[in-house]
């Protein structure tokens, strides 16, 4: 490993310089009296190859870590397992993604260490590890893992092998760390079936661009009615927080018009918002019906609000209260060194502290969600600054948080007095009923087909909440696994339109979450990172084991599905390992069954366009493909449609050709069914 290469010490203060002593090793590993911690004065005060090393300098309190192969109190570990960890604890600090915060490192080093304990523990080195599964259970087993962090130091780790000369789990061993883990958790986030998060994606969507579409209008309506309330209170909105009783300038129990005290009255508010063309925007969304009052402008608002966290999450991989904290500078783009645009989402995690300033990469779509709830939050600013009853920081009103709270002086005192800087978030089924034209509870209702979709993604449902006919429980917590499931896999969702704004994000969020993220100018968030990491590999596991099942069979030979299952699970792994982390799709699923391609992803997908799989004409089936017998209808139908279809084609055009070649490929998979 060339040393120059390594960016050098990257803890914030102000007396670490370029030419400090520490900033930099001359060799790897260094050598155990290289200087770790020098105070201002350039004295000494941890080496390398010391038992524990003292931060506090750095930190400005006590911060101390131990190694366990000296004299002091803490776990203790071999020599050869602390001079591993005192190898990695390095490469943390002066490696590709060094830490800027020395409390970040405390805490990297507190959730690997247990590892190395428990090898010490066995007499093994933690570099051989993968060798022995059973500690690798037991180490995914103790109920002082912090497993979530433990699974992206692991997998990072695993990608610098090269440079620190060891690893700690390699494939195979995350393989086995993460389907431990999986065992141990009783219950798993459900992902949300494929018709189901399309039909509420597809309506968020729906929601924010028809706002988008008015938004000037909102903009001209909401600023009218601010206005209005504050010429009936003698010019001053401050005066309008308190009621305005009989003098509202929409109570429709006044004759319309102007008055010798100035006071102008407008009759219901809905002949306002006819006036500014929401009348139907409100209507469709909102409680608005023939008759409504002002309150259902402020109801719209919270709902896109509401509709632009949902479908934030939803292309992201944050924790609603995350969402909840968003500012209205969030949304970045940043260029990767490709030329790539990495579209990102800046905020603070509620989770760990060296997040603080944390990055969470988003699909390019979410900037409408964005662009819609900064203009919610920024209308409802200029009512918070005119409010004696919030006095809001001014970077609180210049960068306002996008779920703020209704400050209008026609909602209810309790809400627009509300003084606290974060709203707390309102449970994502919760929509039904407070905005009930949002969804459909019968398009939400779930079917045999979803249901078969839910338990083989995720184990342990229980049947009071998820059974055929009741209506799915949309969580917040939902939409992080199933946004991961579907970015490592966009060849579930069939929809043209999703399955292609999937993919663009897909390519991104592997790349980055998986192995590149020291690319970026600023980290990712750690627990998202971990989220995706550990579904990825949980994904490996139970996709592959889906292969293995008896109604998966090769158009070929069923000599050539093992041969298939035993290229991937032996002789591939790692080349299969890096295309899934590069957001290339390795296990997934196809409309024929599945596809174990361990190349470059099939042009033609496999789910919208068939012929490849099967193959037509003189060539012959896919090596990859595997045919699920159970989709035997669903392929009949298809053959049903296509021959439907190609009856009006012109004969020898583009269009009839791929029909043909789909109509052969279904008509080969039949056959190759009904032979086995």
């Amino acid at each position: 490993m060339n040393i120059s290469n390594l960016p050098g010490l990257q803890i914030a203060a102000s007396f670490i310089e370029a030419d400090s002593p520490n900033f930099r090793p001359n060799c790897w590993p260094p050598s155990s009296d290289f200087p770790v911690v020098v105070d201002t004065d350039g004295s000494v005060i941890s080496r390398y190859g010391d038992a524990r090393w003292d931060f506090s300098i750095w930190q400005g309190s006590n911060l101390k870590i131990y190694f366990g192969d000296g004299h002091g109190q803490g776990y203790k570990l071999s020599q050869d397992n602390a001079n591993l960890l005192r190898q990695i604890v390095a490469w943390w600090l002066w490696g590709y993604a060094a830490v800027t915060n020395p409390r970040s490192l405390v805490s990297k080093f507190a959730t690997i260490k247990p590892v190395f304990v428990i090898c010490s523990q066995h007499n093994i080195s933690a570099s051989q590890l993968s060798d022995f599964p059973d500690i690798i259970k037991e180490i995914a087993s103790n109920p002082t893992i912090k497993e979530k962090h433990l699974i992206t130091y692991l997998n990072d780790l695993m990608f610098v092998s090269k440079e620190l000369g060891f690893t700690i789990l390699d494939e195979k061993g995350m393989e086995v760390f993460i389907s431990a883990i999986v065992k141990r958790d009783k219950v798993q986030t459900a992902y949300i079936p494929t018709r189901l998060w399309h039909y509420q994606v597809t309506r968020l969507k729906e929601c924010l661009d028809d706002f988008i579409a008015h938004r000037e209008k909102i903009e001209e309506c909401y600023k009218f009615c601010l206005e209005a309330y504050a010429n009936n209170a003698d010019g001053k909105l401050s005066s309008t927080f308190d009621g305005l009783a009989e003098k509202s300038p929409f109570n429709r129990n006044r004759h319309i018009g102007k008055r010798k005290s100035g006071q102008i009255f407008y009759g219901g508010f809905d002949n306002i918002a006819k006036r500014f063309e929401i009348d139907t925007l409100l209507k469709k969304w909102s409680n608005a019906n023939e008759v409504y009052g002002v309150r259902a402008l402020s109801s719209y608002m919270s709902l896109i609000s509401f509709v632009g966290l949902a479908y934030t999450l939803n292309f992201s991989l944050m924790r609603v209260e995350e969402g909840n904290r968003l500012r209205a500078d969030c949304f970045e783009v940043e260029v990767d060194p490709l030329g790539t645009d990495i579209y990102l989402i800046r905020g603070a995690t509620t989770k760990t502290l060296e997040d603080s300033n944390a990055r969470w990469i988003v699909s390019p779509s979410v900037k409408t969600a964005i662009d819609a709830m900064v203009s919610i939050a920024s209308l409802r600013m200029l009512a918070a600054q005119e409010n004696p009853y919030v006095n809001l920081p001014k970077e609180f009103i210049d960068n306002p948080v996008l779920q703020c709270t209704s400050h209008e002086p026609w909602v209810p005192k309790r809400v627009s007095q509300n003084k606290n800087l974060f709203r707390n978030s309102r449970k994502y089924n919760e929509a039904l009923k407070i905005w009930p034209k949002l969804f459909d509870e019968n398009e939400l209702r779930i079917t045999e087909t979803d249901l078969e979709m839910a338990n083989r993604l995720t184990s342990g449902l229980d049947p009071e909440k998820y059974s055929v006919g009741k209506v799915w429980p949309l969580a917040w917590h939902q939409l992080r696994r199933t946004g991961a499931v579907n970015m490592l896999a966009s060849g579930l969702v069939s929809e043209f339109s999703v399955q292609y704004q999937l993919k663009h994000a897909s390519r991104a969020m592997s790349q980055y979450y998986g192995q590149n993220y020291y690319k970026l100018k600023e980290p990712l968030n750690d627990e998202a990172r971990s989220f995706y990491l550990r579904e990825m590999y949980e994904s490996i596991v139970r996709d592959l084991k889906e292969l293995q099942a008896d109604h998966y069979i090769s158009p070929h030979t069923e000599k050539r599905k093992e041969q298939l299952l035993s290229e991937i699970s032996e002789k591939d792994h790692k080349q299969l390992l890096a295309a899934a982390k590069s957001g290339k799709v390795s296990y997934r699923e196809t409309f024929l069954g599945g596809c174990a391609n361990l190349g470059p992803p099939c042009p033609l997908g496999g789910i919208s366009n068939i012929s490849s799989c099967m193959g037509f004409g003189d060539e012959k089936p896919c090596k990859s493909a595997l045919i699920d017998k159970e989709k035997l209808p669903m392929i009949n139908q298809l053959k049903d449609v296509l021959n439907s279809q190609i009856s009006v084609v012109e004969i020898g055009t583009p269009l009839h050709e791929s029909l043909q070649a789909q109509l052969e490929s279904a008509e080969r998979a039949i056959h190759v069914i009904h032979r086995s």
